[in-house]
């Protein structure tokens, strides 16, 4: 049913589904619970060992189930619906129709409760996942905890959603509780706290669409994961346990020593608030469309009247202070201190309107002089008119700093705060460093780094300037036409900057090998979050080195940087010595070739809701293939364990200090590239730099060598995977189909003779949104699939959506092949993700938790992927057999089959085979000869010299130690093309 009869200043009422706890099996005298849990279930509280027996029983009009995120379960308590050649009875959770009752089962094995790293308590969920979109938005939520222990004073669970009224389920008569939707924040009612009592706060982030959310509390900071936190990060699927300390804003006395200062220190600063005139592009590109950098009769163009943060030597604020950072562009001054130290700010405004400033990050604000009775307010909401001075003390207390786990020094910042919106648009934005003890010396500057670097990415939507009228009337010859409704004209308004320079304008001067220190901030996209490269350079954050940073709106990271490449961005610096290569050297042949792709793999969908069929069955592609040798006449066949790349190509793997050698070659048809964000390249045969690109039929020669900082650091696992592709065109290349695996493992992790790890079972799975309008093929497999007169009309909504495709490497659904493995297998996945903003993927193992090592080792039930990450976890696979699905949005999800192991019958002596026996070559050559079966095999190359009458055989070596002979080019498939031998 649709919402009832609106009424003035009344949020309007929905028909919901909820879960509701009852007493006894009988259901017919509920629980009561807290007032501030609105429409969540009852909280399901659990330990390590402990089995939770839940009965199910279905009060509502139309079929519901329960499926939990971060325990284990057989199939008949797995709650998700899907064929997968169960029996009827282990079906039966996977739809409980109304009036009906089933009995769930769920058990918290002993590596499914908070590790050393972890909050004292994992926060998951269990839902409805009949149709787990519209089971949520009708309101089946509630919140699972794990509890390492429940010495736990204050705690709270606290789901974030956005309810979609318009993607629910039209709920008839038979439900009978009405509730207030949950996007109404200010509605939160019963929700009390004790002051100087830890707060434990279980977070739920959930969603249907590619939402992102900063939340933070007013005065407050989070500990999450053993970092210091200002706000909470909330993605579609997020769960997280948060801790909180209220009342924080009473200063505490605390004397840090350090070696450079004797005890705390108070930093006074005189900032005020100035109208200028400020360049987005003082340098035009010449490259680029600057459609929206020209001045015109109803453009604004590149310049625009704007408000800053500008630092004064003293109270008189006659004379500037000049800026150590030379590139800060239109960031305020940098204001820096320790826990402990107090920072007394001087603000002016010299501006024509009201502001203030106001930290977002640090828990006491206080006016430096004592205040009137009448003029007690919150500090935040007080403007500064113009001409007006006001003196604020901000002090730096325990609840504010870095912890052991974090860096030395935490990236805030600090704003106007009477309009955020308006005010941070009109350009009154800069950084807050907030630092451990003793890492600052006696004039502020941070110990243990050659330089810092500040960098603020922002969209500043000058349509919500303060300024916009002005700057209409001052900049455009038109300006009495000026629409400022037009599309066009608010688009040409949106200026996306680095420190407040659009394109190339800023240019940071950084020379190889030089430590540097990135204070990064995200300001001005509200619902969208960033991906950063730095240009081939790889960060270490959290204890690990990582190449892309994720930064979600109004928030900041601090990351070290080594700078290794001879370029970064524009200007690089060369001063360095060649290294001379160690290790060993991994050579790989490999090719850009044109293949028609299947998105569906002509499989049968498990999934009886995946019935909408696309218009094209097959589209021209562009993937990247290995080959034998430089001639690139023989292609390399997939076995078994590759068979799960589909449109990946394939796996390069190196140890640190290895030298890898690619031997690229361009059988397409247009011109592509091979490169990886890694590292630099050596020029050979005319490949001055990766990522220069090669036309059809040229091949170029790649040689780097495998830094430490791209391997994995002793706190992660043996192996982490990176990507290698084409940089033509980034966008188009990718969407084309190229791109491709590489995994760097520790010393001696990888065999020798198998160039793969042998003790653990490795997937690589790219999850991303293909969008065949942004082929480079697009027009051709459009003149190929409709033929002239071509009706297709591609200003219809529907086409890009009928030409997108959400997969996990190249296949939809779950018609991804050979994800087949075996019970207690040790497996690594690789999880990659590349593409735009929308492609935010919760992932998520059915009856599994992800172990991710940072630092330390967390367990989470649900990993989000954000575009240009990586992410690398491990599981041993108990004893089970079956199907496990992953749900992601828009209904793409995978299976993958668990074995049972006598399923898996390698090579042995004992077990020979009239029909095919193989001989072993190398026990042959050391004179063992033996005759060996194989029943199922899943094999690994391996090019080896035999003698005799072997001498054209490739031998094949499953993990086991299963050996296998086969023809010339032929590769085995549980024994269906190898050679017999009598």
């Amino acid at each position: 049913m649709g919402p009832g009869p609106p009424m003035p200043g009344v949020p309007p009422r929905y028909r919901k589904a909820v879960f509701v706890e009852y007493r006894d099996a009988s259901f017919t005298q509920p629980k009561p619970k807290p007032a501030w849990m609105g429409l969540l279930g009852p909280t399901i509280r659990a330990e390590v060992y402990d089995t939770v027996v839940i009965v199910f029983k279905n009060l509502a009009s139309r079929p519901y189930n329960l499926h939990a995120v971060g325990v284990s379960y057989w199939k008949a308590s797995e709650g998700a619906g899907y064929e997968d050649e169960t029996s009827q009875p282990e079906k039966e959770g996977d739809r409980v129709d109304p009036g009906k009752t089933h009995t769930y089962i769920w058990k918290i094995q002993q590596n499914q409760g908070p590790t050393d790293g972890d909050s004292p308590c994992l926060t998951h969920s269990y839902s409805s996942n009949t149709d787990s979109v519209k089971d949520i938005n009708s309101g089946l939520i509630g919140a699972l905890l794990v509890d390492g222990n429940n010495d736990v004073q204050q705690e709270f669970v606290m789901l974030f959603a956005v309810f979609d009224e318009g993607n629910n389920y039209p709920l008839g008569r038979g439900m009978d509780t009405v509730l207030t939707p949950q996007c109404f924040p200010s509605l939160l009612a019963g929700l009390t706290l004790c002051l100087k009592k830890q707060v434990h706060w279980h977070v739920i982030g959930l969603g249907t669409g590619p939402e992102v959310h900063s939340i933070f509390f007013e005065g407050h900071t989070f500990l999450v994961r053993s970092h210091r936190v200002s706000s909470l990060e909330i993605s579609p699927a997020t769960y997280l346990t948060a801790q909180t300390m209220p009342g924080t804003e009473t200063y505490h006395v605390i004397q840090v020593r350090s070696f450079a200062k004797e005890s705390p220190v108070t930093w006074t600063y005189y900032i005020a608030a100035e109208e200028m005139d400020w360049d987005y592009a003082p340098m035009k590109p010449v490259s680029l469309d600057s459609l929206f950098l020209e001045a015109g009769p109803q453009r604004i163009g590149s310049k625009y009247k704007k408000v800053l943060f500008v630092e004064y030597e003293d109270a008189t604020f006659k004379k500037r202070k000049v800026s150590d950072q030379l590139d800060k562009g239109i960031l305020g001054p940098v204001i820096k201190g320790e826990v402990g130290d107090e920072f007394k700010i001087v603000f002016r405004n010299l501006a024509s309107r009201p502001y203030n400033i106001y930290p977002h990050g640090l828990t006491s604000i206080r006016p430096y002089h004592t205040m009137k009775a009448s003029q007690d307010k919150d500090l935040k909401d007080i403007p500064i008119p113009p001409g007006q001075s006001f003196t604020y003390s901000w002090r730096v207390t325990t609840e504010d700093g870095p912890t052991k786990a974090d860096p030395r020094c935490l990236t805030r910042f600090y704003y106007s705060s009477i309009n955020p919106v308006r005010d941070t648009a009109s350009g009154l934005i800069g950084p807050l460093l907030i630092c451990f003890k003793k890492s600052m010396d006696q004039r502020g500057n941070q110990i243990m780094s050659d330089k810092t670097r500040l960098v603020l990415f922002s969209v500043f939507d000058e349509n919500r300037s303060w300024y916009l009228e002005e700057n209409i009337r001052r900049f455009c010859t038109d300006a009495a036409h000026v629409d400022t409704q037009d599309p066009q004209f608010y688009a040409s308004n949106m200026m996306h900057t680095i420190n407040g320079f659009v394109f190339d304008n800023l240019q940071p001067k950084l020379c190889l090998h030089e430590v540097v220190y990135w204070y990064v901030l995200s300001v001005g996209a509200q619902t969208d979050f960033l991906s950063i490269f730095f240009s081939g350079n790889t960060f270490k954050r959290n204890m690990v080195f990582e190449d892309v940073l994720t930064l979600f709106p109004f928030s900041g990271e601090t990351v070290f940087m080594k700078q290794a490449m001879e370029d970064f961005d524009i200007y690089g610096e060369e001063n360095h010595d060649p290294r001379s290569f160690q290790g060993e050297i991994r050579q790989y042949f490999i090719a850009a070739v044109e293949v028609m792709w299947e998105y569906e793999n002509q499989r049968p969908h498990r999934d009886p809701r995946s019935s909408r069929r696309k218009p094209f069955q097959q589209y021209r592609k562009v993937v990247f293939r290995e080959y034998m040798d430089d001639s690139f006449t023989q292609p390399l066949m997939r076995g078994e364990l590759d068979e799960h790349l589909g449109i990946l190509g394939p796996y390069i793997r190196a140890e640190v200090e290895d030298v890898i050698m690619v031997t690229f070659k361009n059988l397409a048809s247009r011109p592509f590239s091979f490169h990886s964000t890694l590292q630099s390249y050596k020029e050979t045969q005319g490949a001055t730099q990766g990522g220069e690109v090669v036309q059809p039929g040229e091949l170029w020669k790649y040689t780097w060598e495998v830094l430490p900082q791209v391997a994995p650091t002793t706190q992660e696992f043996d192996c982490k995977a990176w990507a290698y592709f084409s940089s033509v065109d980034l966008e188009k290349d990718l969407h084309s189909g190229l791109i491709g695996p590489l995994i760097i493992c520790h010393r001696g992790v990888l065999s020798s003779v198998f160039r793969r790890q042998l003790s653990v079972q490795e997937f690589a799975l790219l999850f991303t949104i293909f969008d065949e309008t942004k082929s480079w093929y697009f027009q051709e497999n459009m003149d190929r699939n409709c033929r002239s007169p071509c009706r297709i009309q591609q200003d219809n909504p529907d086409f890009k959506r009928n030409h997108s495709f959400h997969a996990i490497n190249g296949y939809v659904s779950d018609t991804l092949p050979g994800l087949v493995m075996a019970q207690q297998q040790r497996v690594r996945w690789h999880l990659l993700n590349m593409g735009s903003t929308e492609d935010i993927h919760s992932v998520h193992f059915h009856g599994q938790l992800f172990s991710v090592r940072t630092s330390q080792e967390y367990r989470m039930g649900v990993y989000n992927l954000y575009p240009g990450e990586m992410q690398h976890g491990r599981w041993a696979y108990p004893s089970c057999r079956g199907f496990v699905s992953m749900p992601i949005r828009n209904g793409v999800f995978w299976v993958f089959t668990l074995k049972e192991s006598h399923e898996f019958s390698f090579c042995h002596p004992t077990q020979p085979s009239r029909e095919h026996r193989v001989r072993d070559t190398v026990g042959a050559k050391a004179g063992r000869p033996a005759l060996f079966a194989c029943k199922y095999l899943l094999p690994e190359l391996l090019f080896s010299k035999t003698e005799g009458p072997w001498a054209s055989c490739k031998m094949h070596l499953a993990h086991a130690g299963a050996c296998l002979c086969c023809r010339e080019g032929t590769v085995p498939r549980c024994l269906s093309t190898c050679q017999e031998v009598n």
